[in-house]
């Protein structure tokens, strides 16, 4: 099944909307135009394969009897936010009414297709992971906006980001800076998914992320510490390198 097949049979059967195929034309437009009794929405869909050179090096390993290790960086790439972007001037082309919410559909496949998925995120938010060494009970998670964010650049233009991979994973990115920000969290979509929901205010409040939502200088990280060790009270706040890693390995097949 293509990935725009899967997008419009999700929207139609889990969230019931009404969909509809917007007809491609001589301008770039969005994939879809879907409405439950509330809400339109504008979906445009995308599909990113993580770096085919992570198989064809696999299958060389596993042609010389080697185990396969994959290990990637979670910050945020380019070529991920290329991805976001354009989905966004789609969407930003076709809209004529200011209610209409504005929805970009990620679609991750390839070899390690689930740090493909957590980069997008990252790059969405300016997030990085946070460590409070301050006691054992102190926070250790999610740090919203410490860095620069396509969610605030297009803030007018995205309410959210669909992230979902091969294997059925789905999150839905909301954004908070958007001017649907409550039209958004009302919706069928949000309230359809009982897990899967990123939302930085709520995320806060539940002491569950960190948020920084003053004025700092963002290219500045011991600027952006020193901003959220006022804010939170504390004084031993650490940022951490994550890394996603998988090893593989072939297993002989011996015919009965």
């Amino acid at each position: 099944m293509d990935t725009e097949t899967l997008v419009k049979r999700t929207l139609e059967e889990h969230f019931d909307l009404q969909v509809e195929k917007i007809p491609e034309s001589d301008n770039r437009t969005p994939d879809f135009l879907a409405r439950d009794r509330t809400n339109e929405y504008l979906v445009e869909v995308k599909e990113k394969e993580a770096n085919p050179a992570l198989g064809e090096a696999r299958e060389e390993a596993f042609s010389k009897g080697e185990i396969f290790e994959v290990s990637e960086s979670l910050a945020t790439k380019s070529v991920l936010q290329n991805v976001v972007r354009d989905g966004r001037r789609q969407i930003k082309a076709h809209v004529t009414d200011d209610s209409t919410l504005r929805i970009v559909w990620v679609h991750c496949t390839g070899l390690a297709y689930d740090a493909t998925l957590e980069q997008i995120i990252a790059g969405l938010y300016g997030s990085e992971i946070v460590v409070d060494f301050s006691s054992e009970e102190a926070f250790a998670g999610t740090c919203y906006y410490f860095g620069f964010s396509q969610f605030f650049k297009y803030r007018d233009s995205i309410d959210a980001v669909m992230v979902t991979g091969r294997q059925g994973e789905a999150t839905i990115c909301i954004n908070n800076h958007s001017p649907r920000y409550d039209k958004l969290k009302a919706s069928v979509l949000v309230h359809s998914m009982p897990a899967g929901v990123r939302d930085p205010v709520h995320e806060e409040k539940e002491g569950c992320a960190l948020l920084v939502d003053g004025e700092v200088d963002r290219s500045k990280p011991n600027e952006v510490v020193s901003y959220l060790q006022k804010k939170y009270k504390t004084e031993k706040l650490n940022v951490m390198t994550m890394r996603h890693m998988e090893v593989h390995m072939a297993v002989p097949h011996e015919k009965m």
